[in-house]
């Protein structure tokens, strides 16, 4: 199935929607267009929209946590909107939703850095 990725700047920051399935054959290609997304001149805060993904593997966990420690690393901020589906179960059986900043809905303000 893949998966879409859809932008969108919001509130200073930069929304990006993922939908589909995101697994060892799509993972690939989402880190491509992040990468693409990181730029400099880049917003300092990105939202990666989780909601209308229907599944996620490790490869698609291991590459939140890797946008997240690029995005540190680069003195930016990295909002995980998990809805209440498949993607926050899985964040929180791992564990990753107390080391990530991961928030139930989007909300308007919400992609402000702490």
């Amino acid at each position: 199935m893949g998966v879409e990725v859809v932008t969108e700047q919001r509130d200073g920051g930069l929304m990006v929607a993922l939908s589909g399935d995101l697994d060892v054959a799509s993972a690939p290609s989402v880190e491509e267009r992040l990468g693409e997304l990181e730029l400099p001149e880049s917003p300092a805060v990105l939202v990666l929209d989780l909601r209308g993904l229907s599944f996620i593997d490790s490869t698609g966990l291991s590459l939140l946590i890797n946008t997240d420690s690029r995005a540190r690393k680069a003195g930016r901020h990295v909002t995980i909107v998990s809805g209440r589906g498949a993607p926050r179960r899985l964040l929180e059986t791992t564990g990753l939703n107390r080391r990530l900043d991961v928030v139930e809905e989007w909300e308007r303000g919400c992609v402000q850095p702490t």
